[in-house]
């Protein structure tokens, strides 16, 4: 059994209280009556959509990091003990890119969203 850090342990305490609030916080934003339509498929309408974003928009990429830090970390921490730790450096650099590579999908979705 590989020994876990106290460092990734409050990472992943931190971060899932986080991922609470601002799953939460996204989950509202869907509500149709606090968005002031009538159904669900209002709050998805295109300049609904384009306004949270470009008011929301560091929320949003936040809500997306915390998550992917939160995912990869657990991840990670499964592959290194379903290995033994043999291979350490191999499962945290791959971890690593993985994390680059969706973080800067979701900066990407996130930036490149156009008006209606």
């Amino acid at each position: 059994m590989v020994k876990k850090s106290t460092v990734q342990i409050w990472l992943q305490y931190v971060t899932a209280i986080l991922l609470i609030f601002l799953l939460t916080w996204h989950l509202l934003v869907r509500v149709p009556w606090l968005r002031g339509v009538e159904t669900f498929k209002d709050t998805l309408a295109s300049e609904k959509v384009y306004h949270e974003v470009s008011s929301y928009g560091i929320l949003l990429l936040i809500f997306a990091y915390v998550a992917l830090l939160h995912g990869f970390n657990g991840l990670r921490t499964i592959l290194l003990e379903w290995t033994s730790g043999k291979y350490n450096g191999l499962i945290t650099g791959t971890i690593i890119i993985l994390f680059i590579i969706f973080g800067a999908l979701a900066t990407y979705t996130v930036i490149g969203i156009t008006p209606p």
